[in-house]
């Protein structure tokens, strides 16, 4: 008997193992190179100039002609097509490919709204005119995220094409109000085809870099309730005011509690604690010389993985004792926000991590470079209430969102698609 004889390999087995993997590289290079950069960018330039700002005063100002812009162009390239009714005006629109009884189903996830353009003027291109300068596309949206909307659905069109055989299936999701409540991803979470989902790409901004983690935030509103009085006399009143003082002033120290209860990490920054509203009276009318019977702040608190929203509703509550001990007569709560977005983290060990890995390596030529996620996104929905995996890359730098000038560099969006498509490959392969 030979030594190591397990690692002799039968002839035909091995012939066989070489012939998949033959059909597998020959698979991928016909799809990337179906991927049409001129396509690729005449479609986010499209995207972009259809205006999607969520305005409350204004009923048809939504996601709703972007939504129907991809599910037209979906349609005509012969993908199953899903549209779900969010909201009056704000339709999910969900495009797949392929058989979920044949293995898992991975989610291509972007969002369809963006957030104000603030003054136009303010613009060197206008923020919807999807100017095409120096290599780069300029406008609301272009990075955050109608580029990586449109990476994602030309790497599906492009594995559409090739007539690459899945051993499940691929979703595109165009989803509305991550900006807002998130009401596109927490909807699609309680849908059959969202609850068949086993993994997602977030296509955010990221450089393309590969992150598998993500900050959680808790908006905590708190309110102080007290009694009016007259200005002249504070004594006859019990000041709200001071009490919220007294919270922001103790708001390094629920800062350092929370970053005592979060695991370090090397891509994220450390847990913050960040007042960013202050509101008095609550109702009424303000008077210099009246003493409000209530006053509101907002703590914008970031957090790192590790705590769970009981922990966190611990400390905050503690916060919120202290203040009220410091103003007798004063009552202190508070209540989150749109709820907890805890933060999120992914083991490298994920099959779509390794696929994610191997894709850029592939498109790129390089190692995978790896990031974190400083705000939430979609995917931390999909993660708190489906636990599935998730790995936010896309096109455009992470710091320019929600600025002025707005842009994403054609070149590296040209990547995302390439690194969807082959990522996508790679995790439904047969």
């Amino acid at each position: 008997m030979p030594r190591h004889s397990a690692r002799l390999r039968h002839p035909v087995v091995s012939a066989r193992v070489a012939a998949r993997r033959e059909t597998a590289v020959s698979t991928l290079t016909r799809a990337l190179s179906l991927i049409d950069p001129d396509e690729l960018v005449a479609l986010t330039r499209d995207l972009v100039r259809i205006p999607s700002v969520v305005r409350p005063d204004d009923p048809s100002a939504n996601e709703s002609a972007v939504a129907a812009h991809v599910e037209r162009w979906m349609r005509a390239q012969g993908f199953d097509v899903e549209v779900q009714d969010v909201a009056p005006g704000r339709p999910n629109v969900l495009a797949s490919l392929g058989d979920r009884a044949a293995g898992p189903t991975l989610l291509l996830e972007g969002h369809t709204d963006v957030v104000t353009e603030g003054d136009p003027a303010a613009w060197t291109h206008p923020p919807f005119g999807a100017a095409l300068a120096d290599g780069k596309i300029y406008g609301r949206g272009a990075a955050d995220m109608k580029a990586g909307l449109a990476a994602a659905l030309i790497a599906a069109v492009a594995i559409k094409r090739s007539g690459a055989s899945l051993a499940g299936r691929l979703v595109v999701g165009a989803l509305v109000d991550e900006e807002g409540d998130m009401l596109g991803a927490k909807h699609l979470c309680t849908t059959p085809i969202g609850r068949e989902l086993s993994a997602a790409i977030i296509c955010e901004p990221e450089q393309n870099e590969l992150c598998l983690e993500q900050r959680g935030v808790v908006w905590a509103r708190v309110t102080a309730r007290g009694r009016m009085a007259h200005g002249a006399m504070p004594e006859a009143g019990a000041n709200p005011i001071t009490a919220l003082a007294a919270l922001i002033a103790d708001a390094p120290r629920l800062e350092r509690r929370l970053r005592a209860l979060c695991a370090r990490s090397r891509y994220l920054r450390p847990p913050t604690v960040t007042p960013t509203v202050i509101a008095a009276p609550v109702a009424g009318v303000p008077q210099s010389n009246v003493i409000p019977a209530a006053a509101q702040a907002t703590l914008d608190v970031r957090l790192t993985p590790g705590p769970d929203a009981e922990t966190v509703t611990k400390e905050i509550d503690e916060a919120c004792r202290r203040a009220a001990d410091a103003c007798p007569g004063v009552s202190v709560e508070w209540t989150p926000v749109n709820g907890f977005r805890l933060a999120t983290r992914v083991e490298r060990t994920e099959p779509l991590v390794r696929a994610m890995v191997g894709a850029v390596r592939k498109v790129t030529g390089r190692p995978a470079r790896w990031g974190g996620v400083p705000g939430s996104t979609d995917g931390t929905i999909l993660r708190m209430e489906l636990g599935i995996p998730i790995v936010t890359c896309g096109p455009g730098h992470r710091l320019i969102p929600h600025q002025v000038d707005e842009h994403v560099e054609v070149a590296e969006l040209v990547d995302a698609a390439r690194i969807y498509a082959a990522a996508a490959l790679a995790y439904l392969k047969p």
